[in-house]
């Protein structure tokens, strides 16, 4: 009777941990690589400074649960400490939805730095190698602005998230061509300059240059012929 119930106990055990075992791989097939919960990574970052004023910064975020476990991303401009500007992609409309919405939003108030339009997002629909379940590339396009840091904030759907931070060098932020950046105004200035100015510029420059050499010279001669008489 012993052997019997020694028997059925060791028989329901084992029925126990196949069922933990394919569960478990069930749960890695249908997320990311099976892994109890981590926070989120960084697996690429580039920050790049177009010529029609704009800014765009590539990412690409991992979560080892499945990029479907990313719920936000945060892009965060700060001067010296005081955030200037925010912007949000968000994958689900709050903590508690599992119906995507993709959405990409400007929270900076009135400056609407943000081209939403621009912004994009790709993940694969292929989960056969880790990055294909993991991986979640994101571009935001914003209007270059004054700022000193630009801190970019990725959180998971379990509430647990990953920081980076990046300086910007403000003597890259004075002028570039027809553009001008002023320090607490929020959009770059933008002035028309027509081709031909600069020569008409150039042309009178070396004109009134021409003018003053020659006056100073027939200053010297009429000093020189009082002082000789």
């Amino acid at each position: 009777m012993r052997k019997k119930t020694f028997l059925y106990v060791v028989f329901q055990f084992s029925i126990f941990i196949l069922a933990v075992f394919f569960s478990f791989i069930v749960t890695a097939g249908q997320a990311g690589v099976g892994v109890i919960n981590v926070p989120p990574k960084f697996s690429d970052v580039r920050i790049v400074r177009q010529d029609d004023s704009t800014l765009r910064v590539y990412l690409t975020v991992s979560d080892y649960n499945s990029w479907e476990d990313i719920d936000n991303v945060q892009i965060i401009l700060d001067d010296a400490g005081v955030e200037t500007a925010k912007f949000v992609f968000k994958q689900y409309a709050d903590a508690d939805s599992f119906v995507k919405i993709n959405e990409f939003s400007d929270l900076s108030g009135e400056n609407n730095l943000l081209l939403t339009d621009k912004c994009s997002f790709n993940h694969s629909d292929i989960k056969e190698t880790i990055n294909e379940r993991c991986d979640l590339s994101l571009l935001f396009v914003f209007h270059t602005s004054w700022f000193t840091r630009l801190n970019i904030i990725v959180s998971d759907r379990a509430g647990e998230a990953a920081a980076s931070h990046f300086d910007y060098n403000l003597g890259e932020m004075t002028s570039s061509n027809n553009m001008l950046l002023i320090p607490c105004y929020p959009k770059p200035i933008i002035f028309g300059v027509p081709p031909y100015l600069i020569d008409i510029i150039a042309v009178v420059s070396a004109a009134v240059g021409t003018i003053i050499v020659f006056k100073k010279g027939e200053g010297v001669k009429s000093k020189r012929a009082s002082y000789e008489k």
